[in-house]
């Protein structure tokens, strides 16, 4: 009986031919440049990724003149009452001069908030680390650091806002 040669067997120890063709140096290297140019193009990617976002969400100028804009529209026609380091208080009369709301701008966990003192609140500005306001005459100072130590400054005049409060 002639025994059968087993198709494992005879794939592992055959022997070369001549004619096989494999990679030559040139082409290992042509793919090892390419290689090391898509590892180098993903990690400019990446770089420029973190420099955009940067950029984007952790500056926060645009931000705070945005909140500067917005608070000098919002307390015309209030009556300043109070500045506490992390506080103020504003009233909103009626045309009779008698007490319709009273409104504050307070910081509330990592947030500037305005709320008024029927409740609810409205966010002013995000991820704020201190927050000072100090009343300085006719104006008002408010400085902000954010949770990435950008740290802003202001000077408003209140002159308008000092009217005294009536019927409280």
């Amino acid at each position: 009986m002639k025994k059968k040669k087993s198709p494992l067997k005879s794939f592992l120890f055959k022997r070369p031919l001549l004619d096989q063709k494999g990679f030559t140096l040139v082409e290992a290297l042509a793919a090892l440049f390419i290689l090391v140019l898509c590892v180098s193009l993903l990690n400019f990617a990446t770089t420029q990724y973190r420099t955009i976002r940067k950029e984007t969400f952790e500056d926060r100028q645009l931000e705070w003149h945005m909140f500067l804009n917005q608070f000098e529209y919002t307390i015309e026609g209030l009556v300043f009452v109070n500045a506490k380091p992390s506080e103020l208080e504003f009233k909103l009369l009626d045309e009779k001069g008698n007490l319709k709301e009273t409104i504050y701008y307070e910081r509330h966990f990592e947030v500037l908030r305005r709320r008024t003192g029927a409740g609810g609140h409205q966010p002013m500005l995000m991820k704020v680390k201190n927050l000072n306001f100090v009343q300085n005459k006719s104006f008002l100072e408010i400085t902000v650091t954010f949770l990435n130590q950008e740290t802003y400054h202001a000077q408003l005049s209140i002159e308008n806002n000092l009217a005294g409060i009536q019927n409280e």
